[in-house]
């Protein structure tokens, strides 16, 4: 007889935000930049961030759920997406963790088009050896992430 078995994890929880009064104004390959000065952690945690390159590294000894909370004024009604990619600038897909925020416009079956969408760029890792990175990657020019963007990450030892 077999039981699904636990593991007994201890968790932290990190933010990253923008700050406050500052929206950051992108295009096409620009990698979205939180400030380290606004995070705030339940403690212990393993978690660093580049502000300059966006890079954000985790432990190897870790596990990760980060979610990517994206609010992005567009320039023109266009859509976007923001992904996550290695800070190499390697794209991940849903079977590397990752998973896009975006808006698209999508043609209907009545030839009418409307909006599909994801507000929120997920990325989901167990002891991870790469750093990572969100990246636009469709975008109007001159659009602006705005300072309700976060950035949650829950940390499991």
């Amino acid at each position: 007889m077999t039981f699904n078995t636990t593991r007994l994890s201890s968790c932290a929880w990190v933010e990253l935000r923008q700050s406050a009064g500052t929206e950051q104004t992108i295009s096409n390959g620009d990698v979205i930049l939180f400030n380290t000065s606004t995070k705030r952690s339940t403690g212990g945690d393993s978690v660093s961030y580049d502000n300059s390159t966006g890079v954000l590294s985790l432990s190897s000894a870790r596990r990760y759920w980060v979610q990517a909370s994206i609010a992005i004024k567009r320039a023109s009604g266009d859509d976007y997406e923001v992904e996550w990619q290695l800070s190499d600038g390697t794209a991940l897909t849903p079977s590397d963790g990752a998973f896009s925020a975006y808006v698209k416009h999508v043609a209907g079956t009545t030839s009418y088009p409307f909006k599909g969408a994801s507000f929120v760029a997920s990325l989901m890792v167990d002891n991870p050896s790469n750093d990572y990175r969100l990246t636009v990657t469709d975008c109007p020019a001159n659009s602006t992430v705005l300072e309700h963007t976060h950035l949650f990450i829950m940390e499991l030892k």
